[in-house]
This record gives C-alpha cells, sequence and structure tokens, in this order.
C-alpha cells in the first residue's frame, strides 16, 4: 500500500534546500510557508528560516509616551507570536523551521539574513498591485531589485511559484 505523498520519507542523503521566508501579521506573508509545504509534500527536502523584522519606530506620538526599551520589547513579544504562530504549520508537517527575530529596515534585514545563513531562496508573495505601489513601500519589489546572491522565488495564494516579471520592477 502506498503512503500519500506528504507522508513518504524523503529521500535519504537529499540535501534539503534552505529557504527563507519573511513573515509579518497579514496572511499574504504565509503564501511562502505554503510554498514549502508544496515542496515538502512533492518529496523535496526543505529546511525554512522563518524571519519577522521590526522597523524602528520613531513617530513621535509613540515616543513621547514610551522609552525605545519598552517599544523594543513590546515588538520582540509581538514578533516571537507571529513567528510562532507562523511555525505551527511547517513543524505540525516535519518541516525543520527555525525562527528569527530582527530588527532594521526589512529590505536590508531580508538579504543579510539570507547570505548569512546560507539560504538558496527568499520566497515572498507576489508583488502588490501597481497602484499599491504608488500608496506605500513595495518590499516585495525592493527585495527582488536588490537581492544579491540571493534568488526570490514568488509565490501565489496557493503556494504555487510565479516567475518574476520584468514590468513588476
Amino acid at each position: 500500500m502506498s503512503q500519500p505523498l506528504a507522508d513518504q520519507p524523503v529521500a535519504q542523503g537529499a540535501r534539503a534546500k534552505r529557504l527563507l521566508i519573511p513573515v509579518d501579521p497579514t496572511e499574504r506573508s504565509r503564501w511562502g510557508i505554503r510554498y514549502a509545504m508544496r515542496l515538502r509534500r512533492s518529496g523535496n527536502p526543505v529546511q525554512v528560516v522563518l524571519l519577522f523584522v521590526s522597523e524602528p519606530v520613531t513617530a513621535p506620538e509613540v515616543l513621547r509616551f514610551r522609552t525605545q526599551v519598552e517599544i523594543a520589547r513590546f515588538q520582540a513579544a509581538c514578533g516571537a507570536h507571529i513567528l510562532h504562530d507562523a511555525a505551527q504549520p511547517l513543524t505540525a508537517a516535519g518541516v525543520s523551521c527555525q525562527e528569527i527575530y530582527r530588527e532594521g529596515d526589512v529590505v536590508e534585514q531580508i538579504g543579510d539574513v539570507a547570505e548569512q545563513l546560507g539560504c538558496e531562496a527568499i520566497v515572498l508573495p507576489l508583488p502588490h498591485a501597481r497602484i499599491a505601489k504608488l500608496l506605500s513601500r513595495d518590499v516585495v519589489r525592493e527585495v527582488i531589485k536588490r537581492a544579491k546572491s540571493v534568488p526570490v522565488v514568488t509565490t501565489d495564494a496557493e503556494g504555487v511559484a510565479e516567475k518574476a516579471m520584468d514590468n513588476w520592477l
């Protein structure tokens, strides 16, 4: 009797592909997790590095009532919660998962962590429509532009990889 693909053991000796998946509180950021799970179900060994980055708080409205230490503790606690929540489906599926919290510029931290940990790909959701780019910072497009030695994989809501288009940038 054959096992379902998701339950089949990963080929012995096969080296796991290390993926960096940046997450935030949005459902959209979880698309990369679906991509990793899809790879795992198809028999490809994967290791996932989940990354949450907190940008420094500079708003006077906040700094007026809270110290930098209080803000940093709050952000770290929120980041830990988001990372733990994102890791749940991966650990339940037996996917090796590392949770990393960083502070700083999101785009820079994504590139730095990917390089430092020897990730073979950065997995991000497809970029927002062009109109959304006009209204806010588009991290996905910035990471694609700045990616040095680590390729970027973009996925749809089902975790299916999509080819990056030149007109995205």
